[in-house]
Parts: structure tokens; sequence; C-alpha cells
């Protein structure tokens, strides 16, 4: 059976399957959900058709297919209404096209590409295929906008209105109402003159200057910046997340309270930004895959070195619970080797997500880095967290469950925003004295509501060790009353399986599978060529040896008890801390690369099932801890794009 929650929608086909075909044959792919972005590149043969399953990448490889034709690259697909020509994909030559104003007395025709306008919601526009012109409808072949199974050949259809002019002319509107509290008029359609391609039509040639060509753009530069702004308060104090922030670490993005003449950030190449979340999105998949080999297997489970008494707690919030809010990868990246290795992955873990998701940007915009031909790594954070939260499956109030720690706090705070949005009611409970149980032995706070939905930033094996303790003090026949204090274990880990069954946790305890260094080797035997995957056994090997290799405890935090030792046996790196007890795992060594005596580590975050931002944490230590500052990026674009409009479009008309 499928869990009661997951991200998977109803009715909705699942990413990469075929929701229909246009005429021609062509494939329409489901992209998932329209917050989800693969970074993946779509090959058509040797032609570059978009991202997997944009909207863009559809209309590319629609035109090649059915018109020979190859639509230029554009940022966004609202800038395809701008485009005077496409290319002949045999001979590379120029091809006039129309452009056709929506709301004129050009009626539509098939077999050409509606294009939609930037909007509040969608700055990005959308296009699709007109397939069918009906008397009073158009239908339109697309992808990433409704992700059902296709009727016909044709995803949708839109409403064609006719209405008479002051002069008697007809004028023909295309309306899309499928959303009543969101009419959107499209920007208009454009033609081509050429004929469909049909079964006796010639096979397809690309002309070699147009076959693809792997970008070769990858880096990561820490860079110094001379501010050309000055807004000494840049944070929003009257913000709880914010306020906290600058209680903790003050206006200063690095959380390190430094003292810099300089501003400095981390410039990162669109391409290498691509492929963080092309990876991510890959290696999210792999964990979860290598998560579920766990759960059904007890020989692996054990490795994990929890306590059998929770593996059907575990086994049960996987198959009842496969929604999430955040994780983070741990990802290293090389200049020379142009290399992206997965070190682990956080998958219980909210931490810096307000640095990444909100400070850096603002910090930006305060010393003017914003102006730069430049864009935030965090740009879809806030957005992704709210889809997260509004298809994760709880309803009513979320409690925020924290220690008392300001860094906590603010990230608790910060993820409760994103809740609120969804419609959900939070609040944030530090400790334990919000707490009491009730009658039935129930946990309720302090408005005696019931504890359904808890998002913490408790590690679940400090549950598990409160869970003993208490056990110890409270005997084995103990029953939970009023007049009991509430404890750690008894919000996370309720006695009575009629609880702990029916509640939601963020995140779910089956994350204490892909969050424990266990899994990593179970990860590279599964798949060894994977370029972000690095070797990684149970036992030290003569070829980690050979090489060099990281051991790490099996559950740890922060970096913390971490030895990294060369190939040639000298120990390059260590570092403390209460793990060292614990079972170990041995990865290969990944040589870090030095930027002004910094080594970084990119953080890439996965909000809900969909990767949404990077972060960076830089130390002089090869071993990023605790107390290692956090850095901005900005991700290098050639160009700034820009929303174009309908009003855009009658200015333009103005000027000419």
């Amino acid at each position: 059976m499928p869990p009661k929650y997951s991200f998977q929608r109803e009715g909705f086909v699942p990413y990469g399957e075929v929701q229909g075909y246009a005429p021609g044959g062509i494939p329409a792919y489901s992209n998932k959900h329209d917050r989800f972005f693969s970074g993946e590149r779509s090959i058509d043969g040797n032609l570059y058709c978009g991202y997997k399953y944009q909207c863009v990448e559809f209309a590319r490889r629609w035109l090649y297919e059915r018109k020979g034709l190859v639509l230029p690259d554009v940022n966004w697909a609202c800038h395809i209404f701008k485009l005077k020509t496409v290319t002949d994909a045999a001979t590379n030559e120029s091809v006039p096209v129309e452009i056709h104003r929506n709301r004129t007395g050009e009626r539509p025709v098939a077999d050409s590409l509606l294009i939609y306008a930037s909007s509040e919601a969608n700055v990005v526009g959308h296009v699709g295929v007109i397939t069918e012109v009906g008397e009073d409808y158009v239908s339109v072949a697309d992808q990433n906008y409704r992700f059902y199974k296709w009727e016909g050949d044709y995803n949708f259809r839109l409403k064609l209105e006719t209405t008479t002019a002051d002069d008697g002319s007809v004028i023909y509107t295309i309306v899309d109402d499928i959303d009543p509290d969101d009419v959107e008029i499209p920007l208009g359609w454009i033609t081509f003159p050429v004929p469909d391609r049909d079964a006796n039509s010639p096979p397809l040639t690309l002309h070699e200057s147009l076959h693809f060509k792997e970008p070769t753009e990858l880096y990561l530069q820490r860079k110094k910046f001379v501010p050309t702004e000055s807004k000494p308060n840049w944070l929003d104090l009257t913000n709880p997340a914010e306020r906290l922030f600058v209680e903790e670490f003050g206006m200063d993005v690095s959380r390190s309270r430094l003292e810099e003449t300089e501003a400095s950030y981390y410039a990162m190449s669109h391409e290498l930004f691509l492929k963080c979340v092309e990876y991510g999105v890959q290696l999210h998949n792999i964990f979860l895959e290598a998560t579920e080999e766990v759960l059904n297997d007890d020989e692996k489970f054990k490795i994990f070195q929890i306590p059998t008494e929770f593996w059907e707690r575990i086994r049960h919030s996987f198959n009842y619970q496969r929604t999430y809010i955040s994780g983070r990868f741990d990802f290293a990246f090389n200049n020379t080797t142009k290399q992206l290795k997965c070190f682990e992955y956080n998958a219980d873990s909210a931490s810096t997500m307000l640095e990444c998701g909100r400070i850096q940007e603002k910090w930006a915009q305060s010393i003017g880095l914003d102006k730069t031909n430049s864009r935030n790594s965090g740009f879809a954070m806030d957005r992704n967290l709210t889809a997260a939260w509004e298809h994760c499956g709880a309803t009513g109030r979320v409690h925020f469950l924290v220690d008392d720690d300001k860094e906590e706090m603010y990230t608790a705070l910060y993820c409760a925003e994103g809740a609120q949005r969804a419609g959900l009611d939070t609040k944030l409970c530090v400790m334990f004295d919000e707490f009491h149980f009730n009658e039935e032995g129930l946990v309720c706070d302090s408005d005696n509501i019931v504890v359904r939905n808890v998002w913490k930033t408790w590690m679940w094996e400090s549950a598990i060790t409160d869970y003993y303790a208490a056990k110890e003090e409270r005997g084995e026949n103990w029953k939970p009353s009023p007049k009991d204090k509430v404890r750690l274990c008894d919000v996370l880990l309720p006695l009575e399986k009629s609880v702990w069954s029916e509640m939601l946790f963020f995140e779910p305890m089956w994350k204490l599978i892909p969050s424990n260094k266990a899994i990593l080797p179970i990860i590279y035997k599964n798949h060894p060529e994977h370029p972000a995957i690095l070797k990684a056994d149970y036992e030290l090997t003569d070829e980690l040896k050979k090489v060099g290799y990281a051991k790490k405890p099996i559950v740890g935090r922060v970096g913390r008890n971490v030895t990294l030792t060369t190939g040639e046996g000298e120990v390059a790196a260590s570092s403390g801390g209460n793990y060292g007890e614990r079972d170990m795992i041995y990865q290969e060594l990944y040589k870090m690369e030095e930027q002004d005596g910094y080594y970084a580590i990119l953080g890439g975050w996965m909000l809900g099932d969909a990767y949404s931002g990077t972060g960076i944490r830089e130390d002089k230590a090869l071993i990023t801890g605790l107390e290692s500052p956090f850095s901005a990026i900005r991700i290098i674009l050639d160009t700034m794009p820009k929303p174009v409009t309908h009003e855009d479009l009658d200015k333009m008309a103005e000027d000419e």
C-alpha cells in the first residue's frame, strides 16, 4: 500500500512518465508538480531542448520534431514572444516567425506556440502548443502546467472569446480561466511558415553547428567586494526570526562577528548551480531508495545501531508518512578537477535554513551586491518551504519543539513562517514547560491542544536516550498522568501505539536511516558510478588506505570525531567530540580546495521533494564545525532576465 501521506498528488502523473501525445506523436512528460526543477538537460538526438520537463523543453522538442525548426535559447518562456526568427535545423539558416497578439482581429491557428505573460505568481511565463481551434475554444498541449493524464491529444482547452469592436470587426481573445481565482490572458501566439512534418517527410537532420556541447563553466570562487551601498539595519527587527538572529550574531551574514574591511562571498557559475540541483535531486532519490532497502532487511538494519524496539515505529513512519520538510546535503567542489562530491545527507536537519533562504539575500541587498548580474542561491527557499508544508499532510496546529538555543529558535521561527503561509497554526515550544498530560495521558500544550504534529530540532537519538532514562526513573509500569512532568521522549516517543501511529513528525522517524552515515557504503555499493558519490566501506580497505580516507562515526553532528588521513598515512585533520564510541565508516578522502585560507562546504537544501537552494559554511580548518561561519553565494548570470507583460508589449508598440 502507498503511504497515507506522500508528495505524490492525487491524479498527478509521476515525474518522467508520459502524460499524453500531441499531434504527430510527440510525447509530453510529467514534471511532477510546478515547484519541481530537475536541473537535468533534455537532449533530442544532438539537440538541446531544455530542462526536464519544463514547458520550454516541450515547445523546443515539438518545434524540432513537428516543423524541423530550432527554437533559440531563451531565459524564460515569456521571452519566446520577442523572437523574430527561429533556425532551420538542417541548414542553420534563420526562418522568420509571425507574432500574433492576443485580443486582436486575428483568429488563432493550430500548430502555433501560445505564450503566457509574466505574472506575480509565475514571472517566467509559460508556453504551450495550440493543437486545435474550435468555435469557442483552443486545445493546448504542453508540460509543467496541469499534471493529469490527457484525455486526447491535448492537455486542456481554453476559452476563445469573440467580441465586436466599435468598427464592427471581430476581436479574438484566448482566456485561461482554468483557475477562476487567477484568470490569465496569454500574450498571444507565434506561427511558423513551414508545413508540418509527417510520415513522408525525410529524416530529421541537425546541422553540426547546432549540436549540443557540454558546458565547461563550472566554478566556485571566493570573492571580495567593496560595498556600493550601506544599509546598517538591513534585517527586520520586527520579524521574530530575524530579531533573534541579530541578537545572536549581529548584522553579519557570516554569523561570526568578524571585522572585515571588505565583504566576502562566493561566486558560483550557473552551471555549477545546475549541477547542485541535478545531483541533489538524484541523490535524494538514491538515499530514499537505500532507506527502503535497509528497512526491508533486518541484517542491514542492525548496522545502524538503533535499538530493535524502535524498528516498528521507524518502519511505520516510512509506510505512513512519506512527507518531510527539510534535508541538507554536504557537497564539496574542486575548481581544478571540476568535481562536485557528496559527503553525506543531513536528512534530519534544518540548521542554516534561515541564512540560506533569507539572510544572504538581504545582506547582498544591503551592500549593493544584488545590483550585479547575479542571483541569490536561495531564491526558491521561501516558495518551496511553503509548498512542503502545504502538501505535508498536517492540519491544525504544528508544535515547533526546540532547545533553549537562539539559533534553534530562529530556525524554527523561519520554518514556521512557511507553515503559516500554508494555512497552519504554529506554536514555538522552548524545552518542555509548555506541555502537560491531560486525563487521557495525552501531551497537550498550554492551550490544551493535543500535540499531533511536531517539528523539532532535537535529534531522534536524543529522544531515544531520554526514553531509556525516563524508563529507568519511572519504572516499567509507569502510565502518564496530569501530575507528571513532560519530557522529550513523551513528545517524540509516546508509549501508546494508538498515539504515535497517527502523529506526524518533521522530520519523521525514518530519517534516522538516511542521516546515519552507515548508509554511505550502501549508497556507494548501489551506485558506484554516480559522479557525486565517494567510495565508502564499513572496513578500512587497502584501496581506501591508498587514496586516503575520512573516518566518521555513523551517528554524529557538526563534524565531531572525524579523522582525515592521507594516502601517505598522515593525519591531515581530526576533531574531538562525544561520538567517539560509535561504530565508524570509512569514506574516500576528497581533496578540499583552499581559497583565501578557507575551505568551503556547500549545503544543498531539499525542501519537500524539491531542491531549493545552496548555502556555504567555510572554515580555516579542513573539518567544518558548529562555529564555522556562513557565507553568501551569488549565482553568476550572463544577463538578468526581465519579465514580459502586456504593458511591456504595449509600450514597445508605442515606441515603434
